[in-house]
This record gives structure tokens, C-alpha cells and sequence, in this order.
């Protein structure tokens, strides 16, 4: 039994006819033309094409990414998960050192670390070790711009990663498809595409002298391969070098 991969040597990786009709008034002589009722209102009469559903973009959706004001209670519940922060300030502000001992100023543009939230303000320091705090308006900084940025880089990420997952699946399909076809010369190998379709006396044969064909997981990747790629069994690739996994089948070697 084989499982082909294909190795990436470069380590590769949702945010509107109206008819017009015209009554003629007055009285005419003339004798009115019939018309065809069947041929009125064509365009009613064309149902609508039901839009193809991709399987494979079906299996993968995009996330449901909610806009990230929800996700910071509009900016009066910002969760702690989202300190500390480096952020520059847009007005002149002020740390107070520990007891009331003194004071120093933060000129417009420094920059200071931002460690939580508390109203509507910032409660701020010169790095995350330090003692002394400030206190600072959010709308005087550039915190939101700075957590709207991150947030939308993290989203990218999600989105590439189930772009990935697509690009797999599909490969995988096609490459199973492409064994699966009519082929000339008798196959010496069968794949799981083709396992379901085999007597199941012919398929128990195969499972008794090598083993059941191995689990996909939801990515495509083959289970126990990762394992044991994970576990160190194998040495010679890692798991993020491997772009494409090929279809698995059993192999008849004489």
C-alpha cells in the first residue's frame, strides 16, 4: 500500500420592468387586430436557472466573519485577549507615577503600550513591565486602527487556509477521477475511488492480506501519515512540506 504525496520543497500556505401600457381612447373604425395570448408575457415563462452549488466550496466554506465592532461590544466591552497593544497617541497625554510621586508627559505621536480598557479609556504605560500608568481617551489613539488591521490580516489567513483546503480537494478528486477512468491495460492498482465498487469478496481479499485503505481526514491529509509524520517516524519531510496528497490505493507488486 502507497500513499502518494507531492512535496513542496518552498514550504508552501463573505465581507436592487415595469410594463408600460398606453390605453387609446376615442372610437375607431377600424377592426381590431387579434393578438396572441401565448405569445404575451414571454419572459414570465422562463424559469429561473437554479445556480450550481460547487461541492467542494459547499464542503469548504468561507467563516462568517462578524463585523469587529461586535466583536468588541462597539468599543465598550474590548475583551482582554485583545492587550497589550502598542499604540501612538494623538494629544498630548500624561503618566502618573506609583503613589502620585510625579508625572511625565507623552508628546502627540509616541508611542506607549496600550494594557487594558476600562469606560472609555486606556489605560496606557511605557512598555508592559513598567510601573507607572496614564489614562487616555481610545478615540486619541490609534487603537481601533491598529486591532481593525490585525483583525483583518487574521481573516485573510482564514480565508487562504480554506482557499488551501479547496486547492486539495480538488487535486485529490481529480486525481482519483483520472485513476477511477477506463483504462487499456488492466490496473494493477486500486484506489478508493474504485474500492466501493469492487466485489466485496475481491475487496476482503485485499483488506486480509494488507490492511483496510487508510481514513482522509477533513483536510484530505491521511490520517496516519500525519501521525507519523508528526511523530517523528519519518525524518526526511514535514508535514507543511507536503502541498498535494495523492490518491491512496492498494499496489500488486509481483
Amino acid at each position: 500500500m502507497g500513499v502518494i504525496g507531492f512535496m513542496n520543497r518552498d514550504k508552501i500556505q463573505g465581507f436592487l420592468n415595469k410594463d408600460k401600457e398606453s390605453n387609446a381612447e376615442g372610437l375607431s373604425t377600424a377592426k381590431p387586430q387579434r393578438t396572441n395570448p401565448t405569445n404575451s408575457n414571454n419572459e414570465n415563462s422562463i424559469p429561473n436557472p437554479t445556480p450550481q452549488v460547487d461541492p467542494i466550496e459547499e464542503k469548504y466554506p468561507f467563516p462568517d466573519f462578524k463585523p469587529i465592532e461586535d466583536l468588541v461590544g462597539n468599543w465598550k466591552k474590548i475583551p482582554s485577549s485583545a492587550f497589550p497593544r502598542q499604540v501612538t497617541v494623538k494629544v498630548k497625554a500624561k503618566y502618573i507615577f506609583a503613589g502620585g510621586a510625579g508625572s511625565s508627559t507623552i508628546p502627540p505621536g509616541r508611542k506607549t503600550t496600550a494594557l487594558s480598557f476600562s469606560g472609555d479609556q486606556l489605560i496606557i504605560a511605557p512598555s508592559t513591565q513598567s510601573k507607572i500608568r496614564g489614562k487616555i481617551l481610545i478615540d486619541d489613539t490609534d487603537y481601533k486602527e491598529i486591532l481593525g488591521a490585525e483583525y483583518e490580516k487574521y481573516k485573510n489567513r482564514k480565508r487562504k487556509a480554506v482557499m488551501t483546503q479547496r486547492q486539495r480537494a480538488r487535486l485529490i478528486a481529480a486525481e482519483e477521477e483520472k485513476n477511477s477512468g477506463p483504462q487499456s491495460i488492466p490496473s494493477q492498482s486500486v484506489t478508493i475511488a474504485t474500492a466501493s465498487r469492487l466485489p466485496k469478496t475481491r475487496l476482503t481479499e485485499y483488506e486480509n492480506q494488507i490492511g483496510k485503505i487508510p481514513k482522509r481526514g477533513n483536510d484530505g491529509r491521511v490520517e496516519i501519515m500525519v501521525s507519523s509524520l508528526m511523530s517523528g517516524e519519518v525524518s526526511e519531510i514535514k508535514v507543511n512540506e507536503i502541498s498535494n496528497w495523492g490518491p491512496i490505493r492498494y499496489e500488486l507488486v509481483d
